[in-house]
């Protein structure tokens, strides 16, 4: 009996102050950038990107200056990705083949910043903060 009062007042307390299960908190406007996949085609090595738009506004225009290393940390190679317009709450897949360059050796990407921006341009992914995640063994860095 004792044992049941203790929990009944637990429980009591608990709904008193407010503690109830955390609920799932929406992230600030962002926009997210995923390197999915990685793979060898032909003579390229191409680069599979998933990009959402939670930025809360259309972009007409999407480009990233991306900077390629190598497994031992030496430049490959320094690029602009247009990822093209993306439209607010829509999710993307966007493919780049860049030649000169082995998936194998494929250390990481940089994501320089975005591109084509300036004060007189105000695009929205010139300000909205990039959220990165890569699914393959190469990082997304910023």
């Amino acid at each position: 009996m004792r044992f049941i009062q203790t929990v009944a007042a637990f429980a009591t307390v608990l709904l008193m102050t407010g503690a109830a299960p955390a609920q799932s908190q929406e992230k600030a406007p962002h926009i997210a950038l995923e390197l999915n996949k990685i793979e060898v085609s032909g003579n390229t090595c191409r680069l599979s990107f998933v990009m959402e738009n939670q930025s809360g506004q259309d972009l007409d225009v999407a480009s990233y200056e991306i900077v390629v290393f190598e497994k031992d940390n030496v430049i490959n190679q320094m690029s602009v990705f247009d990822f093209g317009a993306l439209p607010k709450a829509k999710t993307i897949v966007r493919q780049f083949e860049l030649s000169n360059l082995t998936c194998e050796d494929t250390g990481k990407l940089l994501i320089n910043g975005p591109a084509g921006c300036s004060t007189e341009i105000a695009s929205g992914h010139c300000t909205a903060p990039l959220s990165l995640q890569s699914r393959t063994g190469v990082s997304l860095i910023q």
